[in-house]
């Protein structure tokens, strides 16, 4: 799951429990991002998604 810390619609509190309820799921928190994930962001999130 890849959750923005800056959303101002989805607390990153309710990425946290989410997580929390899905058996095996990982949370990235991406400290610069909202709602929309930036073009900017894209290494990151690619990342973390290769090392599953």
């Amino acid at each position: 799951m890849v959750h923005g810390r800056r959303d101002p619609f989805f607390p990153l509190g309710d990425g946290e429990a989410l997580t929390r309820k899905i058996p095996g799921a990982r949370l990235l928190v991406l400290d610069k991002a909202a709602t929309v994930i930036s073009e900017a962001a894209a290494d990151e999130v690619a990342a973390a998604m290769l090392a599953l």
